[in-house]
């Protein structure tokens, strides 16, 4: 289950992401995990751990459909009062997700696995919800900003003591392990130099060169869904490949026409008396 949320947590988050530095950094990850991303067409987007709502309110704003899975309910609180209704909040947790196999399209999880107690089992159930990709924003453990909250948490309380960070090559030993093999990935970072100047440096934490190093505080990882068989939700309004339809053999989801009777007098369809 990992570390849930409690109200004053909640508050210091959102009251963050409002605010200089996290306004801009808010801004430069959703720019790093869109390019990643790249969606083509709108899109069923689970987020996983969606606190408040900053990404949700984010992907809905695309045209996708949301929906957020978040076990705080002092998270959960703060997301109904600020979003629409057509954004759909659940509760629940990482490691046991409530939904069928290939339910969204794309699941998403930010600053989710560091705060779970079994990242593996969490980025499993991610994998078998979702049918494209699942997207990763994750905290990287070799950048400055980590060591920086790592020396101030020392000396004053901060929920980053209960967090497991990542680097980008332990992101990647983590997706084989789990989907057992070679999956494409795709990853980008950023946030590389410390927050108290993010805003003199913006347009330089916005260059994709930097972005191509391994040492940002914020890792953006697409993992792309490849399946040798895939479990069709609503079978019957799928067109199926001709080659599942041959004759003799009709598909299971189709309508057959029924076989030629014989009439009175007739012998049998095939010669047979």
């Amino acid at each position: 289950m990992g570390y849930v949320f409690r109200l004053e947590d909640a508050h210091r988050y959102q009251d963050w992401f409002s605010t200089e530095p996290g306004k801009s950094a808010a801004a430069i990850e959703k720019e790093v995990l869109l390019r990643v991303w790249s969606p083509v067409l709108p899109q069923s987007v689970l987020e996983v751990g969606c606190g408040t709502g900053l990404f949700l309110e984010w992907f809905a704003g695309f045209g996708h459909q949301v929906t957020g899975l978040e076990p705080s309910t002092s998270m959960l609180d703060i997301a109904r009062t600020r979003l629409p209704p057509r954004i759909t909040l659940d509760r629940g947790f990482a490691e046991d997700l409530p939904y069928e196999d290939n339910a969204f399209d794309t699941v998403a999880l930010i600053t989710t696995l560091e705060f779970v107690d079994h990242p593996r089992r969490a980025l499993k159930e991610a994998c078998r919800v979702a049918r494209r990709h699942v997207l990763l924003g994750v905290l990287n453990k070799y950048s400055i900003i980590s060591a920086q909250r790592f020396i101030e948490s020392l000396w004053r309380p901060s929920v980053y003591r209960r967090a497991k960070f990542f680097g980008v090559h332990e992101l990647q030993h983590l997706v084989k392990e789990v989907l057992s093999g070679h999956p494409p990935t795709r990853w980008r970072t950023c946030l590389c130099f410390p927050l108290m100047v993010l805003r003199y440096l913006r347009f330089i934490e916005r260059s994709r060169f930097l972005h191509c190093q391994p040492f940002g505080h914020f890792i953006a990882m697409r993992i792309d869904m490849y399946y040798t068989m895939r479990t069709l939700q609503d079978p019957i309004l799928h067109e199926l490949p001709s080659s599942v339809s041959r004759p003799g053999y009709p598909a299971s989801c189709r309508l057959s026409a029924p076989p030629p009777q014989a009439h009175p007098g007739e012998g049998h369809p095939h010669g047979v008396a």
